[in-house]
């Protein structure tokens, strides 16, 4: 048999995004159930277009998601914006990296772990003196680069390019599969999607935390953790084909219920 005949996975990223796991989920027989839980939109606030002038001042722009790097350049695009010659680019996770490929640019660094923590960590031992550095980020992206950029006494500005929010339209279809019992296991891909999962199900969530949840790394298993999750799976590398694999591993031996 194989692994995951008849499970019913909750797949939680946008169509786009989550293409390539409802395949694999299709082909080991498992029965994705695909609604996203958030929309990103791109965030073109005239407070940018100072930094924007000043792109040459700054030495490195740090990346820590494919989001970043799709509307970073689309909010050059939209101001007429281009990038100086000699500006580095530091990144996290190889998605992050496919991406800046498509744009026509190479990552002049990549930390040893897809971790934010790990990406300060490693960066300043390399260069302890970078010069001015512009921090790419959502409206939700946690403080942890901001803090270490603080803690190392670095000239940084931050930069916000996208908002995350809720989709609405998808409330009604996740409650009444939790409430039906209909899910076998979730997934959960950035502490702000289960933030978002909590928020839908706020009024039945006792019945949802017993369900195998799936995250992508320490950081999202953090936050479904203190949400109250009791099962939750978190591959060695954190990816989504990593985290597919350990679902794939839970259903074929300690997951048969």
């Amino acid at each position: 048999m194989i692994a995951l005949q008849g499970k019913r996975i909750l797949v939680t990223r946008s169509k786009s995004q989550a293409n390539p796991l409802i395949k694999k989920i299709e082909e080991e027989g498992g029965v994705p159930y695909h609604t996203p839980l958030l929309n990103f939109q791109l965030n073109a606030s005239e407070s940018h277009e100072g930094i924007l002038n000043r792109l040459h001042d700054y030495s490195w722009v740090f990346l820590t998601s494919a989001n970043g790097v799709k509307f970073f350049f689309k909010l050059l695009k939209r101001k007429n914006v281009s990038l100086p010659k000699g500006l580095k680019f530091a990144i996290v996770g190889s998605k992050t990296e496919r991406a800046l490929k498509r744009f026509g640019y190479q990552a002049d660094f990549i930390p040893s772990r897809y971790r934010a923590s790990t990406m300060g960590e490693e960066f300043f031992d390399i260069h302890p003196d970078p010069g001015m550095i512009l921090y790419i980020r959502g409206n939700r992206s946690r403080d942890v680069l901001p803090d270490i950029f603080k803690d190392k006494g670095v000239f940084f500005q931050s930069m916000t390019v996208y908002d995350t929010l809720l989709v609405k339209e998808t409330k009604d279809d996740i409650i009444q599969w939790v409430e039906e019992h209909s899910l076998d296991a979730l997934t959960f891909t950035s502490p702000s999607i289960v933030h978002a999962y909590m928020i839908i199900v706020k009024d039945i969530k006792e019945k949802g935390l017993d369900i195998p949840c799936f995250c992508i790394g320490p950081t999202t298993a953090k936050t479904a953790k203190e949400h109250g999750f009791r099962h939750i799976h978190v591959p060695d590398q954190y990816t989504m084909n990593h985290m597919f694999n350990q679902m794939i591993h839970y259903f074929s031996n300690e997951g048969k219920r």
